[in-house]
């Protein structure tokens, strides 16, 4: 199973909405869409492993072309092309340019989910509970803000203001994935913290999310997630963190079944 989305482009509303539904349908929870290719372009900005579902008609400009735009822009990028009327030259030039499958509207919708499914994988289930996030951080108001940017999005926090605490928090409360802090009583807390995650076999596998401002706080050459064996994260982002980023980060990280 996979993390990308699928990106539909028509240019005709109630088509656009029928191949959107048939792929939430079909388990997508997350189906993106846009009229123009312009406006495609724009999404795939922040999803660049989508696959994109192009039409023959968009709003801006011929479904051809935006495949070849899509192409320079992202050549590994899957595009399924969709037509509502088939010819033998439009089928010939689509398929000249490596698209991933040629659809007609006409078909069954099964037809069409398969082929997402064979380019990106099968969607993942539901999550039956929020994600839930330990925070392993001596700052209060980091924890503040972690709060106020997730919890609103469906995300579960629980504090851990020490090394220690956050160690006993992890084995407890089994998060899906923990934001943490390097420098807390002492300049080596976060790395001794990650290697005793990573020794201990009911949570090693636990996504960890390095957060520090550690660069400004002690002269280092690079950064801290730089060497794995030395500080083992999954990730690492540079205090002050914008909200963007570490829901980028979390979408990454956290598997999406529960």
């Amino acid at each position: 199973m996979s993390n990308a989305v699928p990106l539909v482009v028509c240019g005709d509303a109630g088509q656009r909405r029928s191949l959107v539904g048939a792929l939430r349908g079909a388990g997508w929870q997350v189906v993106l869409s846009a009229s123009s290719m312009s406006e495609a372009a724009s999404l795939l900005k922040s999803a660049p492993g989508a696959c994109v579902v192009v039409d023959a008609e968009l709003a801006d400009i011929p479904g051809l072309k935006a495949v070849q735009i899509l192409r320079t822009l992202y050549p590994h990028i899957k595009i399924i092309f969709t037509t509502p009327e088939n010819s033998r030259d439009l089928e010939a030039e689509a398929r000249a340019m490596d698209v991933f499958y040629y659809y007609i509207h006409s078909a069954d919708r099964a037809e069409l989910t398969q082929a997402v499914e064979d380019a990106i994988g099968a969607p993942r289930p539901v999550r039956a509970n929020p994600p839930k996030v330990l925070i392993v951080d001596d700052d209060p108001d980091f924890h503040a803000f972690v709060r106020a940017v997730l919890e609103p999005g469906g995300y579960a926090i629980v504090s851990a203001f020490s090394e220690q605490e956050g160690l006993a928090h992890a084995r407890r409360e089994k998060p899906d994935i923990i934001l943490l802090d390097i420098i807390m009583t002492s300049t080596t807390d976060g790395f001794e913290f990650c290697h005793e995650v990573r020794r201990d076999p009911q949570i090693k596998h636990t996504p960890i999310l390095g957060v520090s401002a550690i660069e400004e706080k002690i002269s280092l050459h690079s950064p801290p997630d730089s060497d794995h064996d030395f500080f083992p994260v999954d990730g690492y982002l540079r205090k002050p963190v914008a909200p963007e980023q570490l829901f980028t980060e979390l979408k990454r990280l956290i598997p999406a079944e529960g």
